[in-house]
């Protein structure tokens, strides 16, 4: 297999990177993937997938346990015990041995960051399997886009992109289990679930489009209904299956997961971050920042990451 050329190790992922249709990464695939980073408890790679719209939609499964957050992108997953619509932001967990599908109804090229720990570290951190079911690690295999899980996200690329130290990229690792170890313990279970019709994955991925290209604007209701083609009430219960959130939330979040970018990336004051992402004014934007992410504006561009990650895995009553 190809690797891509970086200033980072490159690693072959045949074996280290849990492999999915279309983006398949075994020994007879053309996918490509770049390591970033590797510790002893750690393991983070980033994975931009080469299938196109349409790809052929075959059975795979997970060797080894993951937590893989989405960079960018729409693509769908199915498995035990449903099927749902991942973008930017949605956190897929692998349990060893889980079974799964891929596919890409709309387009391809999505891109994800993988996160990789020993057993004995994951368990600690979400708990251990229940009885009878060894390495069964996460009680469902997606949680939905959230702030928190993003910002770990965002810092972990930028200790990789400017090779900051290992710790520090170990200790975001083990925030970012820890934080989903927390998800799970609040998210209800998913309801088993046929696979969605066509024609509402389409509408929900066209609302997903409208959401990410109009975030700074006052989208309402009736206008993601009419893009998606539904009546505003069967929409909302549609995207909220599918994407584990209601349009409200979810555009929220895209507003705080431009602002997380803009923070670490510029040095742009922070009411215009707030105007530019789409909040009406400073006092909104902090209240829901803070919210979503558990800390100020200020305080998250300032910190280090390796302080940031500490914060995130004390309990959040000591906070």
């Amino acid at each position: 297999m190809k690797s891509l050329r970086c200033s980072l190790p490159v690693l072959s992922m045949a074996v280290l990177v849990p492999s999915h249709s279309g983006h398949a990464l075994g020994e007879n695939c053309a996918a490509r993937a770049a390591r970033l980073g590797g510790m002893s408890l750690v393991r983070v790679f980033e994975y931009q997938c080469p299938a196109s719209k349409g790809a052929k939609v075959e059975p795979e499964q997970f060797t080894d346990a993951s937590i893989t957050v989405v960079r960018s992108g729409v693509f769908g997953f199915r498995s035990d015990p449903g099927a749902q619509l991942l973008t930017a932001g949605s956190t897929m967990l692998a349990n060893p041995g889980q079974q799964y599908e891929i596919s890409h109804e709309h387009a391809g090229g999505d891109r994800c960051v993988i996160f990789r720990m020993d057993e004995g570290t994951l368990e600690s951190l979400v708990g251990p399997p229940p009885r009878g079911a060894p390495r069964q690690y996460f009680a469902r295999p997606v949680l939905p886009p959230t702030s928190r899980i993003e910002a770990l996200r965002k810092l972990a690329e930028q200790c990789l992109a400017s090779r900051g130290p290992v710790l520090e990229l170990e200790a975001l690792g083990l925030a970012l289990a820890a934080e989903v170890g927390a998800q799970l313990g609040r998210a209800p279970q998913l309801e088993s679930s046929r696979a969605p019709g066509r024609l509402a994955r389409d509408g929900v991925h066209a609302a997903l489009a409208a959401i990410e290209q109009g975030s700074t604007e006052e989208l309402t209701l009736g206008d993601l209904a009419r893009v998606a083609g539904m009546s505003p009430y069967h929409f909302l219960r549609v995207f909220k299956r599918e994407t584990g959130l209601t349009p409200h939330r979810l555009l929220l979040r895209t507003r705080v997961f431009h602002a997380l970018a803009l923070l670490r990336d510029t040095r742009r004051p922070v009411t215009e971050i707030a105007l530019d992402v789409g909040f009406g004014d400073l006092s909104n934007f902090i209240h829901a920042f803070r919210r979503e992410v558990g800390c100020s504006p200020r305080d998250f561009r300032k910190t280090t990451p390796e302080a940031w990650a500490a914060a995130i895995r004390r309990p959040r009553g000591a906070r």
